[in-house]
C-alpha cells in the first residue's frame, strides 16, 4: 500500500477500532475474537487467504490482507476487525474509501491499470463504461472515484458487492438441522439413536479384537461366536447380515439385520428365511430345508413333533408359508431366544433383564472346554450373587502395599487407591491373585465377548485375564499365577551426561587414570508385568517397544542380580523365559539407547569402572566375537574395526606381533607408530575372548588426535574412517624409511603393461607395508581428447574400489484407470517407461492393455479435485504423482460429450468471519465419467440422475432397498467442483441445482452429487470396500522395485566412460572437452568394495536406499582390462619380474643412488636373474606382484589357462536408516565358518542368507586359497619373542607412555 503502510495498516484511515466495536453486538465481538485465535493463530498471508477469507477470490483476499497488514507484514485482531466491520457494518463512504485504498498503490490516486487489475482479481469482466472515469487523465483521485462508483455501481461487480447494504452477519443466525448418520440408521431400524451409537461402538471393538483383515468378514464373526456356535450356523447367520453380498458386514447392515431379529415374529421369520435361502431364489428347496433342520436341531432336541412339523414345510416353500409355520411352531421360540441372546451378548444391545441374559450365556459357556492358548477373563463370584453395580474383582487380588506409582513416562505419582496397583502394569493381567482361589466358589470364567458386555452394561473396576495352559497330565486349565516381573528403567543423570560431553569419552583411557566423577544411572521402579513360562524374551521386548514407543533395536533388558550386578539377557527366537532361568519376582532393567546410539549402562560402567556389568565372556565364547561399546555415535568406527579385525592375514600379522618389528617412527607421514600400536593392542583384546565387550577408548582417542574430522559425537562415514585407518596403518608400518623421489612420465602411447609396471614400481618404491601387500591394487585411468583423440594413461594405486550406484533410465509410472462401466471401474497399472518418453506413451501402453477403450482423459487429482489436466506432450520425468486415466465415451476419432461427476457433501464449522462461511463443501472419493449423449448432445436432468444412481449402486454394491432411498442433489459446477458454473461469485452459490428443464449442450460439463452427511458416512464405508483391480504390471513393478541392483552393474557403472568438462590436451595445447574411463588393472589379495550410497544433491546429502545384490564369491576377471598385448596370466608373470626389478632398485636407493630411467636401463640380466634366484622370503616377499605370481604360477612359469582369481566374501558393513539418523552394523565370517552379526557391543550368530540381504555399504572379499606364510614378512626370530630387540621394545613402550600422559593431561584440562 505504498506510503500508507509505513506507520500502520491502511485500514486505520477508514474507520477506528472503537467505532467498529460500537457497531457490533457483544456476542458477535466475542465470536470474532474466538475465530481470530483459531483461524489466524499464525497471522500470515496463507492463513488469511485460506482460512479467514475462505470463499473469496484468492487475489482479492490478498488485497484485503495487504490492507490490514503493517509494513512488516504483521496483522492484528484490531486491523482484521476494522476491515470486517467496514464490509459488514460500514457506511457507503467508508466502503468507498476502503475500495480506493485496496486499488491505489500510493493511497492518493488510482490508475486505469490498477482498476482493471481489480476486476481480474475479482474474476469479473471489465465494464465498458470504465473509460468515463479516465476521460481527462489516466489517473483519478478519491472524489472522482467515489462519484463514478456511486453512479455506476450496479454494473461494477466487485464494487456492487462491497457497497451492498446486505448485513452478512458474523454469527450463524439460522438453526440448520442436519440428518446425522446415527439418526439415519435409527429411522431404518427399530433402534433408538443412542442404541445405534452403542452398537457402532461395539461393532468397531469386535472388529479390532477379532478381525485379521480390518473387515467384518465371516472369519471375524466366527471368532465372535466360537466355540458356542458352529461354523455352519455362523455361515448362515452371516448371509442374513451381509445384505449386499460383498463378504463384509458394515455397520448399517448390522443394525438392520439385528433389528430384524428383535422387531417381531414376521421380521424374525424373514431373517431366518434369508439365512437358509442360499441361492436367493425366494424359495426354500428340499436341500435348504434339510440344512435348516440340522441347524435347528443343534439348538433344541429334535422330537417327533418337530419332525412332523418340519414335514409340513413343502419343498420350494416361500416366505409367507415359512412365516406362518414359524409363528405356529414352539421350537422356533427357542431358536429365536438364542438369536436374541446373540444380539444382546455378542453385539451389546441392552435387554430389559440383563442379568438373566448373562446367566444364560454363562451356563452355555460352562459346558464348553477351555481352548489352549486362548485368553479368558475372571469375574468374582460375589458379584454374581448380587449383580449390582460394577463388576468388582478386588476380593480376588493381592492388595497393593501403598508404594508409589511410576507412570509410563517415568513420573512418580501418589500411592494407588481403591485397589489400583501402586505400580502400573505393562500387561493386561489385571493384578495378581490370592492363593487358594477356587473356580465357581471364588471366581467365574467368562469369555472375551461376554466380558465386553459386562463392561458395557455394568462397568468394571479391575479386568483380570489369564491364558489357558496345558498341564502335565494333558488337561487344559487357566494359568492363574503367571510369573511376576518388576521392571526398572535406567535414567542417566545430568552429571553423567556432562561427563560424556566433557571431552570426549575417549579421554578415559586406562584404569590408571582413575574413575571420572559421574553418578551412575538411576534405576527407577516403573512397571510390573505378568508373563508365562512359554513366553520368549523377544515377545517381552516387542511389548515394551510398543508400550514405550521405542524402536525395537533401541531397547534391551538386563537381569538385576544381587550386589547391584547386571547381566544382559541375550535375545533368542526360541528360548523361553523358563530356558533363561527367569523366575517369579525377577527384577529386570529396561535400558533405552541414547540419542548418540550409546547405551547408558555401558557408558556409566566405562566412566566409573564400578564393574556392575558382568563382562566376562561365557565359557563357550568363540574367539573374535567380542563386541565394542558405543562411545557416542561410534558405530561407524566399531563396524570398520570389526571388519578389519576379521581380515585374517592382517589380524594374524598383529596377533603374532610382527608389527612391533616394522613400526616406522621416522616416517614424517606416519602417526609416530601410535595408531599401529593401539590397533595391535585392540586386535589382541578382541581375539583374547576374555570379555563380552571392550570399550575402544584408546583407539578412539588416537583417531581423534590425528583425524580431527572424527571428533565429537556426531555421525560420521564408516568408509572415511576405514580409509584413514588403512592409510595410517600403512604409514606407521611402511618399510621404506627414506622415500625416494619418483618421476611420472607420460604414457606416450606405450604398451599398457610397460606403463603399468612403471607406475607400480614408482608406488612400491615409496610404499611397502603389510597394508600395500594386502589391500593395494591398481586402476587404469584413460583420458582422451574428444577433438584430436590424443589420450593420456595413468595407473594409480587404490586401497578400495568406490563404486557408484547405477541410475535407472526407466521409472515406474502409477496409473489408475477409471472405466465407464462401474463393475470394473478402478484398475491400477504400473508402467515401466523411459523418463524421456511423454504421456502419449502411457496412452499407447494402456490402449494395448485395454483395446476396447479408444479415448482417455489424463488427470492429476489432489484431495478428490482435478488439479490439472495432463497433456500428451508432457515428459514423464515431470510426473511425480499418480495419474488418473478416465475412459471417455466414443469409438470415433474424437470422444463423445461427457460429464465429469464429483462426490460432494456439506459440513459446518464453528469458527468463521462471515455467516455464509458456516456451511462449507467438501469433495470426497474419486470423480467418475458418464456419457451425456441423448439426442444431438443434449442430456436432461432426469436421465443424468438415473445414470448417476445406476453407476453408484453398481459401484458400491448397494442393496436394492437402500438404493431406492438414496437422496442426493445434482448441481452444475466449474471444473474445481466447488464453485457454481452459472451464478457469479458474489451470489455465494456452491452450484446451480439442475432442474427438469436443464439441458447440457457442451461437450464437457462438470456436475456434483451432493449427499447428506448421514449417507456420506455410509458411502465412505462402502468406498473402503471398493476393490481396486490390480493389473499384472503392479506385481511386476513391485518385483522391479524390490529387485536389487547387481554388484556387476555397479562395476559396469564404475568402468563406464564419461565426459569431463575441461582437460588440458598436450597435443592441442589447450583445455578441451574430453572423456575419462577407469579400468581395473591389478587386484589385491583383499578387495574392499565401497558402495557410494551417499551423494550431495540439491544442496544437501541424500542416501540411495536401493538394495545391492552381492555374491558370496565372484570372479572379477571380466572387469579387468582386456589387453590385446598381454593376457591376464602373462601379466601375472610379468609382475613377478617387476617385483625383482623393484627389489633391486630399492636396494640401490638405500645405497644412495638416484632413481631415474637410467637406473632401470642399467639393470643387467645377471643382476635380475641372481636376484630372482634368491629366497623370495628374503626379498620382502609381501610385494603384491610376487603374491600374485605365487598364486598363479610356479617357478616363474605362467599358471594354467583355466586359473581365475575367485574372491570370497568374508565381511560386510551395512548402514540402516537415513543419512541423519542411521546406524552402522557389520557382519563377518569367523574362522569356524560361522557368520556373526556385530552391532556395537552385541554379537550374535547369523546366517549367510541374512548377510546377503542386508543394505551393504562396504564389502570385504578375500582371494581364494591365500597362503598366510606367503603374505606375512619373514623373520628368522619371529617365533622367539625373547630375542626381540630390547632397544626397540623400550622405544615402543616410551611411545605408549607418552600417549597415555598426553591423554591424562587432556582430561585434566
Amino acid at each position: 500500500m505504498g506510503n500508507n503502510q509505513s506507520s500502520g495498516p491502511a485500514i486505520q484511515q477508514v474507520i477506528s477500532v472503537d467505532e467498529v466495536k460500537s457497531r457490533l453486538k457483544a456476542d458477535e465481538l466475542e465470536h470474532l475474537e474466538i475465530s481470530y485465535d483459531e483461524l489466524l493463530s499464525t497471522p500470515n498471508r496463507e492463513s488469511f487467504v485460506e482460512k479467514a477469507f475462505l470463499g473469496f477470490p484468492e487475489k482479492f483476499a490478498e488485497r484485503i490482507y495487504k490492507l490490514i497488514s503493517s509494513a512488516g507484514g504483521k496483522t492484528s485482531f484490531d486491523s482484521v476487525l476494522s476491515v470486517l466491520g467496514t464490509i459488514v457494518r460500514g457506511t457507503r463512504q467508508e466502503k468507498l474509501h476502503m475500495l480506493f485504498l485496496m486499488i491505489s498503490s500510493d493511497g492518493n490516486k488510482v490508475s486505469r491499470e490498477e482498476i482493471t487489475q481489480l476486476f481480474e482479481d475479482w474474476e469479473s469482466p471489465v465494464p465498458q463504461n470504465l473509460d468515463l472515469l479516465f476521460t481527462v487523465s489516466e489517473q483519478c483521485n478519491f472524489q472522482h472515484f467515489a462519484k463514478f462508483i456511486t453512479k455506476f455501481s450496479p454494473s461494477l461487480g466487485p464494487f456492487d458487492w462491497v457497497l451492498a447494504n446486505d448485513d452478512y452477519g458474523f454469527i450463524c443466525t439460522g438453526l440448520r438441522t442436519f440428518m446425522t448418520y446415527h439418526k439415519f440408521l435409527a429411522e431404518q431400524a427399530s433402534f433408538t439413536e443412542k442404541q445405534v451409537m452403542a452398537l457402532e461402538k461395539r461393532y468397531r471393538r469386535l472388529r479390532v479384537l477379532f478381525s485379521q483383515t480390518k473387515r467384518f468378514d465371516l472369519d471375524t464373526l466366527y471368532l465372535c461366536f466360537h466355540p458356542l456356535y458352529s461354523f455352519n450356523f455362523t455361515r448362515h447367520f452371516f448371509r442374513s447380515l451381509d445384505l449386499n453380498g460383498d463378504g463384509n458386514i458394515d455397520c448399517r447392515e448390522l443394525v438392520i439385520g439385528l433389528s430384524a431379529i428383535l422387531e417381531g415374529e414376521e421380521s424374525f421369520a424373514k431373517f431366518v428365511f434369508t439365512m437358509f435361502d442360499s441361492n436367493e431364489d425366494g424359495q426354500l428347496s428340499g436341500e435348504e430345508l434339510e440344512v435348516f433342520s440340522d441347524v435347528l436341531g443343534s439348538f433344541c432336541v429334535v422330537s417327533e413333533s418337530l419332525k412332523l412339523d418340519l414335514e409340513l414345510l413343502d419343498a420350494d416353500t416361500e416366505l409367507p408359508a415359512f412365516t406362518y409355520w414359524c409363528s405356529n411352531n414352539c421350537s422356533m421360540y427357542k431358536f429365536h431366544s438364542h438369536l436374541k441372546n446373540i444380539v444382546y451378548v455378542v453385539f451389546g444391545v441392552r435387554p430389559d433383564l440383563m442379568f438373566n441374559i448373562v446367566r444364560q450365556w454363562m451356563e452355555m459357556e460352562s459346558n464348553i472346554k477351555l481352548i489352549l492358548g486362548k485368553t479368558y477373563y475372571l469375574a468374582s463370584s460375589q458379584w454374581f450373587k448380587g449383580a449390582g453395580g460394577p463388576v468388582n474383582n478386588t476380593p480376588l487380588l493381592i492388595l497393593p502395599n501403598g508404594t508409589s506409582t511410576v507412570n509410563l513416562s517415568g513420573a512418580v505419582t501418589k500411592p494407588g487407591f481403591n485397589g489400583k496397583p501402586a505400580t502400573p502394569s505393562i500387561t493386561t493381567e489385571g493384578g495378581f491373585l490370592r492363593q487358594g482361589l477356587l473356580h465357581s466358589v471364588d471366581y467365574q470364567i467368562v469369555s472375551q465377548v461376554l466380558w465386553c458386555t459386562l463392561e458395557d452394561w455394568y462397568g468394571c473396576s479391575r479386568p483380570i485375564c489369564r491364558r489357558a495352559k496345558l498341564t502335565t497330565d494333558g488337561a487344559v486349565v487357566l494359568d492363574l499365577f503367571p510369573l511376576k516381573f518388576t521392571f526398572y528403567r535406567s535414567y542417566c543423570t545430568m552429571k553423567a551426561v556432562e561427563a560424556l560431553k566433557d571431552g570426549p569419552v575417549a579421554v578415559k583411557t586406562s584404569i590408571e587414570l582413575g574413575p571420572m566423577t559421574a553418578d551412575p544411572p538411576r534405576h527407577v521402579l516403573s512397571y510390573t508385568g505378568a508373563f508365562y513360562c512359554d513366553d520368549t524374551l523377544k515377545s517381552i521386548i516387542l511389548l515394551l517397544s510398543n508400550k514405550l514407543k521405542v524402536g525395537r533395536e533401541d531397547l534391551r533388558l538386563w537381569r538385576m542380580l544381587p550386589n547391584h550386578k547386571l547381566a544382559l539377557l541375550e535375545e533368542s527366537d526360541d528360548k523361553t523365559l523358563h530356558d533363561l532361568g527367569l523366575t517369579n519376582s525377577s527384577k529386570l532393567l529396561i535400558e533405552e539407547r541414547n540419542d548418540d546410539m550409546s547405551w547408558p549402562e555401558e557408558v556409566a560402567n566405562i566412566i566409573n569402572q564400578n564393574r556392575v556389568i558382568d563382562r566376562r565372556a561365557p565359557h563357550a565364547r568363540v574367539n573374535g566375537t567380542t563386541g565394542l561399546n558405543n562411545l557416542g555415535n561410534t558405530c561407524f568406527m566399531n563396524s570398520s574395526i570389526q571388519c578389519l579385525s576379521n581380515t585374517r592375514p592382517l589380524s594374524v600379522y598383529f596377533l603374532k606381533e610382527l608389527h612391533l618389528r616394522e613400526v616406522n617412527m621416522t616416517n614424517p607421514d606416519s602417526l609416530n607408530g601410535l595408531l599401529a600400536l593401539r590397533y595391535g593392542t585392540l586386535v589382541k583384546n578382541l581375539w583374547s575372548c576374555t570379555s563380552r565387550t571392550i570399550a575402544p577408548l584408546k583407539m578412539r582417542w588416537t583417531i581423534n588426535k590425528f583425524a580431527g574430522q572424527f571428533n565429537g559425537f556426531g555421525q560420521h562415514d564408516s568408509q572415511e574412517l576405514l580409509s584413514f585407518l588403512l592409510d595410517g596403518l600403512h604409514e606407521d608400518l611402511n618399510r621404506v624409511t627414506n622415500k625416494p623421489y619418483t618421476q611420472i612420465k607420460d604414457s606416450a602411447e606405450r604398451p599398457d603393461a610397460e606403463v603399468a609396471s612403471e607406475f607400480w614400481i614408482n608406488h612400491t618404491a615409496r610404499n611397502r607395508s603389510i597394508i600395500v601387500d594386502l589391500f593395494h591394487g591398481q586402476l587404469k585411468s584413460t583420458v582422451r581428447c574428444m577433438t584430436c583423440n590424443h589420450s593420456s594413461v595413468r595407473f594409480d594405486p587404490f586401497s578400495s574400489l568406490s563404486l557408484p550406484m547405477p541410475e535407472n533410465e526407466n521409472s515406474i509410472v502409477k496409473v489408475f484407470v477409471v472405466r465407464l462401466n462401474p463393475v470394473n471401474t478402478f484398475t491400477q497399472y504400473c508402467l515401466w517407461l523411459n523418463t524421456e518418453y511423454t504421456v502419449n506413451q502411457i496412452r499407447k501402453r494402456l490402449q494395448a492393455k485395454v483395446p476396447e477403450v479408444k479415448h482417455f482423459l489424463f488427470l492429476h487429482l489432489e484431495d478428490s479435485m482435478i488439479k490439472r489436466v495432463v497433456t500428451m506432450e508432457e515428459p514423464l520425468r515431470n510426473i511425480t504423482f499418480e495419474i488418473y486415466a478416465f475412459e471417455l465415451p466414443g469409438s470415433g476419432p474424437e470422444p463423445e460429450p461427457y460429464v465429469m461427476v464429483y462426490n460432494r457433501h456439506y459440513s459446518t464449522i464453528d469458527k468463521y468471519f462471515f455467516d455464509w462461511q458456516h456451511r462449507q463443501v467438501s469433495l470426497f472419493g474419486i470423480p467418475f465419467v458418464i456419457p451425456s449423449t441423448v439426442d444431438l448432445g443434449q442430456c436432461q436432468s432426469e436421465v443424468l440422475r438415473s445414470r448417476i444412481c445406476d453407476y453408484l449402486t453398481t459401484l458400491y454394491s448397494f442393496d436394492e432397498e437402500f438404493a431406492e432411498e438414496l437422496l442426493f442433489e445434482v448441481r452444475r459446477v466449474k471444473r474445481g467442483g466447488r464453485d457454481c458454473e452459472i451464478c457469479p461469485w458474489k451470489e455465494l452459490c456452491y452450484g446451480h441445482k439442475m432442474s427438469e428443464d436443464d439441458v447440457l449442450t457442451s461437450k464437457v460439463h462438470y456436475l456434483t452429487v451432493d449427499w447428506s452427511s448421514a449417507v456420506v458416512h455410509l458411502i465412505r464405508q462402502y468406498d473402503d470396500d471398493v476393490s481396486v483391480i490390480q493389473d499384472a504390471s503392479v506385481a511386476e513393478a513391485k518385483r522391479r522395485q524390490s529387485q536389487p541392483v547387481d554388484l556387476s552393474a555397479c562395476l559396469n557403472s564404475f568402468t563406464k566412460e564419461e565426459e569431463i568438462a575441461e582437460w588440458y590436451c598436450s597435443r592441442c595445447d589447450s583445455h578441451m572437452l574430453a572423456s575419462k574411463k577407469l579400468d581395473i588393472w591389478r587386484l589385491p589379495p583383499v578387495l574392499i568394495i565401497h558402495l557410494k550410497r551417499f551423494s550431495f544433491e540439491g544442496g544437501k546429502w541424500v542416501k540411495c536406499q536401493r538394495t545391492v545384490s552381492f555374491p558370496d564369491s565372484f570372479d572379477p576377471s571380466p572387469f579387468l582390462v582386456q589387453s590385446s598385448q598381454i593376457s591376464l596370466h602373462d601379466r601375472m608373470r610379468t609382475e613377478s619380474v617387476n617385483h625383482v626389478v623393484n627389489t633391486v632398485l630399492v636396494e640401490r636407493f638405500r645405497g644412495g643412488e638416484e632413481y631415474d630411467e637410467v637406473s632401470i636401463a642399467s639393470l643387467d640380466d645377471d643382476e635380475v636373474i641372481n636376484s630372482n634366484n634368491q629366497n623370495p622370503l628374503e626379498q620382502s616377499k609381501n610385494s603384491l606382484a610376487y603374491i600374485t605370481n605365487a598364486m598363479y604360477s610356479t617357478t616363474g612359469k605362467a599358471a594354467k589357462n583355466d586359473a581365475r582369481p575367485f574372491y570370497d566374501l568374508y565381511s560386510v558393513v551395512a548402514h540402516t536408516g537415513s543419512i541423519g539418523h542411521g546406524h552402522y552394523v557389520s557382519f563377518a565370517v569367523n574362522p569356524n565358518k560361522q557368520w556373526y552379526f556385530y552391532n556395537d557391543s552385541q554379537v550374535k550368530k547369523t546366517t549367510k542368507k541374512r548377510v546377503l540381504s542386508e543394505p551393504a555399504y562396504i564389502l570385504f572379499y578375500e582371494r581364494r586359497n591365500l597362503k598366510l606364510d606367503d603374505l606375512l614378512p619373514s623373520y628368522a626370530e619371529r617365533n622367539s619373542p625373547e630375542e626381540f630387540n630390547l632397544d626397540a621394545s623400550v622405544i615402543l613402550k616410551d611411545v605408549l607412555s607418552a600417549a597415555d600422559k598426553e591423554q591424562r593431561m587432556c582430561h585434566v584440562q
